[in-house]
């Protein structure tokens, strides 16, 4: 964990505190798992014991031995849902505790949720209560440490230790695997942790290689987010004079200094926005080798000078820079597009985390504020466009036309997703296609543009070890110089598992629920809604408030973190009736 150094592990999880880099002390509560981590100092040292070689060498090995594979439908396979290091759940986690606020489980969420995606027989490797209440009745593997934020972690502590005593526990999947060399594992995303684990999986099992559910680390890790799709503000800035020129050919020429572009020669629909490239080190106390600080440090210390630097000397320089390249990407909003707003958001964050939108382009003294606090984080940012999107209402909410496609099991998936957004918090979607996207105010030729764009992405990575993941798109306005015109642009690559692989999953389960209704040639539509469930409200419970089946419609609640997150679903006919039932018993559940 990057920004926390180790402990002595405590199981009382109501006992564990974390340092903020304000260096404010605070409770880690409302979790199922603790703050614990494996500094990549220590990650080291584990993978040199587990396999012989270091971390650069486990990355050549994943790449020969790690299979990414499709779902398997014929064979049960192996679950185990972490979550990934480069979406910075647990920095999100630390952000909210900062600023007072719950702070979601995301390890309990993903471990819970992912038994929505399980095939018959799949083997559940998870640790925590309402994992365990939806896995009830399957096989499944507990893992006994409840101490480290990442499921990867805990599995390499377990492995790292006593032979008796990980042969115990992951037994089952070991003989699994043996017997069945086919197997597939599924796994939220390929990375580090997950990929030193099953390399020793796979050595201690003995078979050639793996299968693995999700993809290739190269597509996750080089391609799967927000900087992909714009140029570097400093590249941008080199193009020629644009006064008087039309923006969208502006736009084409910027588009062309695109990483997409640059290396395949794919121009994706894109929003103006440019790349902010953090050059120093990790944020926060990164530089700290372990996992988790009960007191705090201040990363900085002074120089001979007496001026505040990074460990590395490079602290000043690295966020000049940063604020430079920042105030360039708002001055060729400003200049080149005629834009007053943007949006800054992480090129790498999840779920809607850390994202300021409404951003003043000529506001010097807030855009400083905001470089600050961004290149603390010690990462990449976008500064785009602030997207005005077109909007559509249905009994309950107000959708914004911000729809998202999908990738399962390596092909390009059907229909669309329309986002529930909570601010820009993702919270559920709902399934539209050819026949009910228009009812959700997009037109044909929005919808066909989305559709080729996500086609034309599919191509060009099929082969390459793309299996699941999502791209999100704006159908919006920006005005400037592009004035009343709708844009309809990729915003988001998301390419992992994601939300609405729960959506697919279930509309496919409710094609079954429903079959009369289905082989009349009736099209089944469904929507999935986040809700917060009550303290008390576990998943049974939940279920029997839920749970509900009849000739034209099928409800089932898929998951609940109590007091934290939880998440149900509807099906029927029609997609407009789905979005507004599934609102109207979130409304019922929390009234």
């Amino acid at each position: 964990m990057s920004t926390v150094e180790s402990r002595e592990v405590r199981p009382a999880r109501e006992r564990w505190e974390v340092a903020l880099p304000d260096g404010r002390v605070v409770p880690w509560t409302g979790f199922h798992v603790g703050p614990a981590g494996i500094a990549p100092g220590e990650l080291a040292g584990i993978c040199r014991r587990l396999l012989g070689f270091g971390p650069a060498e486990a990355e050549a090995a994943a790449r020969e031995e790690l299979t990414p594979a499709g779902a398997a439908r014929d064979r049960p396979g192996i679950v185990a849902y972490s979550p990934p290091m480069a979406k910075r759940m647990f920095e999100g986690a630390l952000e909210s505790l900062a600023a007072g606020e719950p702070a979601e489980d995301w390890p309990t969420i993903l471990e819970a949720r992912s038994v929505c995606l399980a095939h018959a027989d799949d083997l559940l490797i998870g640790r925590t209560p309402p994992w365990r209440e939806a896995a009830a009745g399957r096989p499944v593997v507990v893992v006994p440490d409840h101490d480290h934020f990442h499921l990867s972690h805990a599995l390499l502590r377990l492995a790292d230790g006593p032979a008796d005593r990980w042969s115990r526990v992951l037994g089952p999947a070991i003989d699994r695997l043996r017997a069945d060399p086919a197997c597939v594992v599924r796994v939220y995303a390929l990375d580090e942790p997950m990929r030193m684990l099953l390399l020793w999986l796979k050595r201690v099992a003995g078979v050639d290689r793996l299968l693995v559910e999700a993809n290739s680390p190269d597509i996750t890790e080089r391609w799967g987010h927000k900087a992909v799709l714009h140029p570097e503000a400093r590249a941008a800035r080199g193009l020629p004079s644009v006064s008087g020129r039309d923006p969208f050919d502006v736009l084409d020429e910027e588009t062309a200094l695109t990483p997409l572009y640059r290396a395949f020669g794919l121009a994706v629909p894109r929003l103006p926005g440019y790349t902010v490239v953090w050059g120093g080190g990790p944020g926060g106390d990164a530089t700290a080798d372990g996992g988790i600080r009960t007191t705090p440090v201040d990363p900085r210390g002074p120089d001979e000078s007496g001026d505040d630097v990074l460990g590395n000397g490079q602290g000043h320089r690295a966020e000049d820079a940063f604020a430079d390249q920042l105030h360039l990407a708002a001055a060729l909003l400003r200049e080149r597009h005629g834009l007053r707003l943007g949006c800054l958001k992480p090129v790498r964050g999840g779920t809607g985390q850390r994202i300021h939108v409404g951003v003043p382009l000529d506001e010097p003294d807030t855009l400083a504020a905001l470089a600050r606090q961004a290149a603390h984080s010690g990462e990449d940012y976008l500064l785009e466009a602030h997207a005005d999107y077109l909007r559509h209402a249905v009994t309950g909410h107000e959708f914004l036309l911000a729809p998202s496609v999908h990738v399962r099991a390596g092909a390009l998936a059907d229909g669309m997703a329309l986002q529930f957004l909570n601010g820009t918090m993702w919270e559920g979607n709902v399934f539209l296609d050819e026949a009910t996207h228009a009812a959700f105010g997009i037109t044909r030729s929005h919808y066909a543009r989305v559709r080729r764009a996500m086609a034309d992405f599919v191509r060009l990575f099929q082969g390459r070890g793309l299996i699941n993941g999502g791209v999100d798109f704006a159908i919006a306005r920006v005005g400037g110089r592009f004035g009343g015109t709708p844009l309809v642009a990729m915003q988001d690559l998301n390419l992992s598992a994601c939300g609405a692989d729960y959506l697919h999953a279930f509309l496919e389960e409710s094609r079954t629920a429903l079959g009369d209704l289905a082989a009349t040639g009736t099209g089944i539509s469904a929507a999935t809604k986040v809700i917060r469930p009550a303290s008390d409200m576990d998943l049974p419970r939940l279920r029997r408030l839920v749970d509900q089946r009849t000739p034209t419609s099928y409800a089932r609640a898929l998951t609940s973190v109590p007091g934290n997150w939880g998440l149900i679903a509807v099906a029927c006919p029609d997609a407009v009736r789905a979005a507004e039932e599934v609102l109207a018993l979130e409304a019922r559940l929390t009234a």
